[in-house]
């Protein structure tokens, strides 16, 4: 088991190393910052989280807040990251011993969506100064003017520095198609990098635009912290602690499904509110739990919070003796690397889908959250998807019992086969709770999932349907009953049955079990 996890650790980290400088860089921070952050907050967060696979470091949902304080006050921006780290970190602690993290149930996945897509927009276009190899941009807290800083200074762009963008963005590209895709994010940026070298290209490297990156951590001191700082803070510190908590749940979500494990939401955003006051005493900015990295870490055999540890300490062992060669990687190929990772956060298919397959306040709730999240901010952005989502549960849904999943009569369930009746209405506020529920069940041969009296099913509890088979299939058959012509409608477009398989889904609870009784095993 250790090997596993040591292996997992040392996995993960080279995909850890790129990512974690380029989000500080796109937040407008030296990489080495990026660096430090992910030791510390890596290594806190997995001791003391409530995830043993989770990995936390710098993330891009979290460029947004961070690129906005720093924006807003140029002079001590710096030190008003840190206070938001430590107070955003209090307000999680705070959040965790009441019981909190249960509320992330009432985010519909619509409005995820949108706000992944918005912070995709932002994480793009705060990358095309290093991309297109323009001097040094003021900054703007508003999308709009950012834009129009860029455009009146697009004259200064250098095809150099164009050249190694495109150049990492097809290597990570290229490379992902015949090595696992996890690993072509370091290899791309190492490739496009020795060709810059290899050539002779004159374009800005973290070095020479951020001086050279340290060979050690720095001394732990505590961070000047004023009354007037936590009062510019405050407000953000609570956008923070919102991200935080919803991005590290839902990665300790992901992670529970692949290795079948059970988080504890209260010790998840203890942990990461500890992590969070414990990065800036080494100079570190805000993480939180990444589900990239972590659904990696599960998927590589992980099986401790040891992975989460190890994954901190090669990032050190990095710093301390790769540090000038890391100094040396173009800027414009971070640069790379986050344009494609924001292209891919602005999920093109699956908002076509939810126009063309869903009902239309599903589309709405993703399209308004998208919208504010670049234009306002993502505080408004989260708020007003939910008061469309508020809507639209009035609208579809009237009156309806919670849903649950409770067990059949003693009769249909045995040791080989177990039902499972979803009550209700499959919406956003109950489809957490479905997951979760249904963990519960574990059958040897045959899950079956009864839908006859689910009375609505909208983007989120689909998405939670497909989470249940996908957490189910490696183990066991599953089937669905229950479904109706325009319930089979609506699971054929949205791709359930595709997953499940057509051949396990019928219309009574009855026919679900016959066939299943006759697919298992005596």
């Amino acid at each position: 088991m250790l090997r596993l996890d040591i292996v997992a650790g040392l996995t993960v980290s080279l995909v850890s190393l790129p990512l974690a400088m380029a989000f500080a860089a796109a937040a407008g921070l030296g990489p080495d910052v990026g660096l430090i952050s992910a030791i510390v907050a890596g290594s806190i967060a997995a001791i003391f989280g409530g995830s043993e696979l989770n990995i936390t470091g710098p993330a891009g949902s979290l460029i947004g807040v961070l690129a906005g304080v720093l924006a807003a006050n140029q002079i001590t921006g710096y030190d008003d990251v840190l206070t938001l780290s430590i107070v955003g970190g209090v307000i999680l602690i705070i959040g965790g011993l009441i019981g909190l993290g249960g509320l992330v149930r009432f985010v519909p996945f619509p409005v995820i969506l949108g706000f992944t897509g918005g912070i995709g927009v932002i994480i793009f276009v705060s990358q095309l100064e290093e991309a297109l190899g323009l001097p040094k941009l003021a900054k703007s807290p508003y999308f709009h003017e950012n834009i129009g800083t860029i455009v009146s200074a697009i004259d200064q762009a250098t095809i150099t520095a164009i050249g190694v963008t495109f150049l990492t963005i097809a290597f990570i590209v290229g490379l992902g198609r015949v090595i696992p895709k996890a690993f072509a994010p370091l290899l791309g940026i190492a490739t496009a990098a020795l060709v810059a070298w290899a050539f002779g290209l004159e374009v800005a490297t973290l070095e020479s635009k951020y001086g050279a990156i340290p060979r050690s951590l720095p001394s732990p001191a505590l961070p000047p912290i004023t009354i007037e700082q936590i009062g510019r803070v405050l407000t953000a510190s609570f956008t923070l602690a919102a991200l935080c908590a919803l991005e590290s749940l839902l990665s300790a979500t992901a992670s529970d499904a692949i290795a079948g494990k059970r988080h504890n939401s209260r010790a998840e955003l203890i942990g990461c509110g500890l992590a969070n006051m414990a990065s800036p005493l080494f100079g570190g900015i805000p993480t939180c739990g990444a589900i990239a990295r972590t659904t990696l870490n599960a998927q590589s055999g992980a099986q401790t919070r040891v992975a989460g540890v190890f994954n901190a300490v090669a990032l050190l062992l990095i710093m301390l003796f790769l540090a000038p060669v890391v100094g040396r990687v173009p800027t414009a190929a971070l640069a790379g690397l986050l344009i494609l990772i924001a292209v891919r956060m602005m999920d093109y298919r699956t908002y076509i889908a939810l126009l063309h397959h869903h009902h239309w306040t599903d589309f709405a709730m993703m399209a308004v959250t998208l919208l504010a999240t670049v234009f306002v901010s993502l505080t408004v952005g989260i708020g007003l998807g939910l008061l469309v989502a508020l809507v639209a549960y009035i609208l579809r849904v009237h009156a309806v019992p919670d849903d649950e999943v409770i067990p059949e009569e003693e009769t249909e369930t045995t040791s080989a086969i177990a039902v499972a009746s979803i009550e209700g209405a499959l919406f956003f506020h109950t489809a957490r709770g479905v997951i979760e529920s249904t963990a519960d069940y574990a059958p040897t041969s045959v899950l079956v999932l009864c839908l006859t009296r689910t009375e609505v099913i909208d983007a989120t509890g689909i998405q939670a349907l497909k989470d249940v088979i996908h957490s189910h299939k490696t183990d066991r058959d599953v089937y669905l009953s229950g479904v109706t012509d325009d319930r089979r409608d609506l699971l054929e477009r949205t791709g359930v049955i595709a997953l499940v398989g057509s051949d396990h889904v019928f219309e009574t609870r009855e026919e679900a079990l016959a066939a299943a009784k006759a697919a298992s095993p005596s």
